[in-house]
């Protein structure tokens, strides 16, 4: 036995006032009797009961008048298809039931403002562990996801709810979505989305935002669900009370839906620039106002540049590696990953590879790779040959020497120059310098020469040298071929002067080996080679020139065609198909896991490519934003707001480290704030003045729970977020309260009989029918003792009465 009310035992001293009577202990007589309905009476006010098993169901009835004249009728059905013996709690929504209707059943009444306040109340009203139902009577019209929780509560207990169906009330047209799918921001042009359902023609739709008209728009009928967008560019940050109107010609009342519009500050941009004079401002007034811009050019030095974490967006435009010291990359690269600054790398002739970024701490987190390519290049050389026709070169020698020349000879190119002198006493141009295209006629040259006469060596080099002097070339070579048999001179000073001219000489000894220690020192004071030629199975491979590998300009500066792609968070309301060509683009590769939002045609190099890094979001346009580079963008239309929606997507996240989140659940206000990477700082909410107090739920994710007072839970919450004790990266929330019945949305609104099929119940008719209970088979309850105390203490004063008033017996042998 278990006393609910123990305190009550302090009253059995009150046994032993009755018990004690003229001063004795009345323990036989009427007074003990008395004592014994005393104490069964302090022992029923004490509430005795003991365990048992509760018989009764425990039924919710939840009645929403706002359904029509429909509800109260269904409602009284199914009161009287209950047992007596069933508790009844009725829950209502927009006026009371009739007494008559309970046709003298006892009922707890309990009023509810919307259908997820009466689902709480109603699951509250079912004792833990009892059996029982909660039945439905609406048509479900409220806008509330708030009414998830109890009807999960309902599940986890095994609780069923029925559902009395009722048709839609209403179906004029009427607004039943009012927000800002993408968010706005203050001088910027955003979009506002407004969502009519119903049936209605000739609707006037009218949008405004602090009392100033916004747009307006004239629609021809409205049937079902019919969405609008309004470009709106609100003037400053803060929130901002859009209302929407519906009106119909043929009259009736309008519909009027409010919303609580957060408009969230200016993007913070930092515009590094240096070729493109004046390109910040530029990307400004392309940008709007939605961005204000602190351009910082080429005369800022190290000292002048600020902390990039102090921005949400930085630009890098055209600026090369030179002009941005080290140390302020690793600061920027930081505020990237760690702080989720965004990053716009673009520009041509100074930018990537062209601007010396390559290596650099820039250059490791961008979106692409610069592409370097190299060309081969043979330079072009001019050929003299100088060719022995003396008489020692008879027979074979001669023959051996335009072998010689004509290996020589096919070694270079048509670019290249040769001419052939000859000596014999004299000297002459045997074919002068031209050419080397021109095969025939230094082959007939060749052919022509026959040995004979004098060896006179110095005056050949000497013409050779006048013929080299005014061509433009890269190398200039002389290469005589004698048998050594030559006169002494002045050869030294020749051939150094002829070195210092940019000439070289090299020697050929044809046939025999006398003489060779002369053509070694002309080879050495020409800078040149010296080579042997025994015999015409020794010919050697004669080295003119070095073929060099030349790095080609990554700036491309042709008109490229381009080809879009990327989502449409990248695009919005431009249509990418009018994308026009620009006038040039910087060669480079994706990385791979880069997303490629614009690419060349054919989708060979990357344009505009973007990932995320870290925390922030890296995004880089291989040509000029602003310069002569853009080509064809700098007529089109698109250009600014194209340019606005890239820089608005790479600059930093609002709420910084934190992504915030508010709803509300009827009066309960809820926020969240998950982490976005590992970190050490803290989440930060305010309502008002009122800082709420948030806890980590689970590892990076906080969570803030409010009940909303008075006139609190009819107003939209109005919240500021931020991170850190200088409440940094702020961001406005919204907590939207439940919106007027007449303007729900019903693609928010509560499905009664797909609820009842969720939780378990059953769809029922307005017609007096049992409701089937659900919970535990045995439902644990009490059985109250005080009934039969208190019976039992009537008994026993009516016992103590009798014995008072009978006639006492006379004693035995008395006198009559």
């Amino acid at each position: 036995m278990v006393l609910l009310a123990p305190s009550l035992l302090l009253l059995l001293p009150l046994a032993l006032v009755v018990l004690r009577r003229g001063g004795q202990w009345d323990l036989r007589g009427p007074g003990a009797v008395r004592a014994a309905a005393v104490a069964a009476l302090v022992l029923a006010l004490a509430r005795p009961v003991v365990p048992g098993d509760e018989e009764r169901s425990h039924q919710v009835l939840v009645v929403d008048h706002r359904s029509g004249a429909e509800a109260a009728s269904a409602a009284t059905a199914r009161l009287e298809g209950l047992e007596r013996t069933d508790r009844v709690v009725l829950v209502e929504i927009g006026g009371p039931l009739p007494d008559q209707a309970l046709a003298g059943r006892s009922a707890e009444r309990v009023p509810a403002a919307s259908l997820a306040d009466a689902l709480l109340a109603a699951t509250a009203a079912i004792p833990a562990g009892a059996r029982g139902a909660v039945t439905l009577v609406s048509d479900g019209g409220d806008e509330s996801l708030a009414t998830l929780a109890p009807l999960q509560d309902l599940i986890e207990r095994g609780l069923p709810l029925h559902a009395v169906a009722l048709p839609a009330a209403d179906d004029a047209a009427r607004p039943v979505v009012l927000d800002a799918p993408e968010g706005l921001r203050a001088g910027a042009t955003g979009v506002v989305r407004v969502v009519l359902s119903g049936l209605g023609e000739e609707v006037r739709v009218t949008l405004s935002g602090d009392g100033e008209e916004w747009g307006s728009r004239v629609l021809a009928a409205v049937d079902g669900r019919t969405e609008l967008r309004f470009a709106v560019e609100p003037p400053k940050e803060g929130f901002v009370e859009a209302r929407v109107r519906v009106e119909e010609s043929s009259g009736g009342p309008a519909r009027e839906r409010s919303a609580t519009l957060a408009v969230q500050a200016p993007t913070r941009v930092l515009a590094l620039t240096a070729r493109v004079v004046g390109s910040g401002e530029r990307l400004a007034e392309l940008a709007g106002p939605g961005f204000q811009v602190d351009e910082r050019g080429a005369d800022d030095g190290a000292d002048g540049l600020p902390e990039p974490g102090d921005y949400d967006l930085v630009v890098v435009d055209d600026r090369p590696a030179s002009l941005l010291p080290a140390a302020f990359q690793a600061r920027l690269v930081s505020a990237v990953q760690g702080g989720g600054v965004g990053l716009l790398a673009s520009g041509g002739e100074a930018a990537f590879g062209p601007g010396g970024w390559h290596d650099t701490p820039l250059a490791s987190v961008l979106p692409v790779d610069a592409v370097q390519k190299e060309e081969k290049r043979d330079p072009s050389v001019a050929l003299v040959i100088i060719i022995d026709t003396s008489g020692s070169m008879g027979g074979n020698r001669v023959q051996l020497a335009k072998e010689v020349s004509r290996l020589a000879l096919k070694r270079l190119l048509p670019h290249d120059k040769a001419g052939i002198v000859e000596f014999y006493g004299a000297k002459r141009w045997a074919a002068p310098l031209q050419p080397a295209s021109n095969h025939i006629e230094l082959e007939r040259a060749l052919n022509r020469m026959q040995a004979g006469g004098g060896t006179v060596i110095l005056p050949a080099i000497e013409e050779a040298w006048y013929g080299l002097k005014n061509v433009n070339v890269r190398y200039k070579h002389v290469l005589v071929l004698t048998d050594g048999g030559v006169e002494s001179g002045a050869f030294e000073p020749l051939l150094r002067a002829m070195a210092d001219d940019g000439i070289t000489v090299s020697t050929v000894l044809i046939g025999g080996d006398a003489h060779s220690e002369f053509l070694v020192n002309l080879a050495n004071w020409g800078k040149g080679r010296f080579y042997g030629v025994p015999n015409r199975f020794n010919l050697p491979e004669i080295l003119l020139k070095q073929p060099a590998s030349a790095k080609l300009p990554a700036w491309r500066p042709v008109p490229t065609a381009l080809e879009a792609g990327g989502g449409p968070t990248w695009w919005g309301e431009v249509d990418p198909s009018s994308v026009p060509s620009l006038a040039g683009h910087v060669e480079t590769r994706l990385r791979p896991g880069a997303e490629e939002v614009l690419s060349t045609a054919g989708g060979t190099r990357p344009v505009l490519a973007s990932w995320r890094h870290g925390l922030g979001r890296v995004t880089a346009f291989t040509s000029e934003l602003t310069g002569p580079g853009a080509g064809d963008w700098a007529d089109w239309d698109e250009r600014g707001a194209f340019l606005a929606r890239v820089l608005r997507r790479t600059a930093k996240d609002l709420g910084g480290a934190f992504r915030f989140t508010a709803r509300r659940e009827g009066a309960r206000l809820v926020v969240e704030a998950a982490r976005r990477e590992e970190g050490t700082v803290q989440p930060r909410v305010l309502l008002g003045d009122e800082e709420l107090r948030l806890s980590e739920r689970a590892p990076g994710w906080f969570v803030a729970e409010r009940w909303l007072r008075g006139d609190e839970v009819e107003r939209d919450a109005r919240l500021v977020a931020g991170t850190g004790p200088e409440l940094r990266d702020l961001v406005l929330l919204v907590g939207s309260a439940l919106r007027p019945r007449a303007v729900a949305d019903p693609a928010r609104a509560l499905d009664p009989a797909a609820a009842a099929r969720w939780v378990g119940g059953v769809q029922l008719r307005a017609e007096a029918t049992p409701t089937p209970a659900g919970g535990p088979e045995r439902a644990p309850g009490t059985d109250d003792l005080r009934p039969l105390l208190a019976l039992l203490a009537l008994a026993l004063h009516l016992t103590s009465v009798y014995l008072r008033r009978r006639p006492l017996e006379a004693p035995a042998g008395a006198a009559a």
